[in-house]
């Protein structure tokens, strides 16, 4: 007999990129990110500029890429409560500079403050600590820009580098309100989506920030009679 269940209701996912083109590869990036979501499940579109946050919207993800510019009041107002109510954010790269602002870094739980010594490059390995966003990643070696990182309060850190001085976070989880967020210093330009760690990495990611709002009416173990 078919259960007579309503039929699930597929995630939503935004992928939002903002800002310029020039340092950072955001519609490469965005490509690959609705590619990656969409294999993982989610009803994904990419949109363009933080103005949706200023409006009413219900994905149940929004991952964002933000490279220069400054969300308004009402942006920055809308994307926090959103992620206190629930909305998963992943907040990837570049979207971590800003000014020092203590709210952004209670909602990101991540802000970039440099690049370090130079080299501003290298390739590294990086490490996890047991996490659902680190879940089946071994240590794993990538070429990636760098970037010194001051994490919030309440943030835990997931992944990191061993940088000359000392652990540089690379992948930062928090939960405010009821929302949980992600920060993953990734994505600077082709070579982090070619990585399959990175992509992993994002997956699991989007997996995590999700769970609470998975279709009610399935479970892992549910089958049909």
């Amino acid at each position: 007999m078919t259960s007579s269940r309503p039929a699930p209701t597929a995630l939503t996912a935004s992928v939002v990129i903002a800002g310029d083109d020039v340092h950072e590869d955001l519609f490469t990036a965005s490509v690959e990110l609705q590619d990656l979501l969409a294999g993982a499940g989610f009803v994904t579109r990419v949109r363009v500029g933080t103005a949706l946050f200023a409006q009413p919207f219900d994905d149940d993800l929004v991952v964002l890429y933000r490279a220069a510019g400054a969300f308004t009041a009402a942006e920055r107002r809308g994307l926090a409560d959103a992620v206190a109510a629930g909305t998963g954010l992943l907040a990837l790269h570049s979207t971590a500079v800003y000014d020092d602002d203590p709210e952004l870094l209670a909602l990101f739980g991540a802000r970039y403050t440099d690049h370090g010594p130079q080299p501003h490059e290298s390739r590294f390995r990086v490490e996890c600590a047991a996490h659902p966003v680190t879940a089946g990643l071994d240590p794993f070696e990538l070429t990636h820009e760098h970037y010194r990182v001051a994490t919030a309060p309440d943030a835990r850190v997931v992944a990191w580098r061993q940088a000359p001085y000392g652990v540089e976070p690379l992948v930062v989880v928090s939960e405010p309100g009821d929302g949980r967020v992600c920060f993953v210093q990734f994505g600077h330009d082709q070579r982090a989506w070619d990585e399959p760690g990175v992509r992993r990495t994002v997956a699991n990611a989007a997996g995590w920030l999700t769970a609470g709002r998975r279709n009610p009416f399935l479970s892992d173990t549910e089958k049909e009679d």
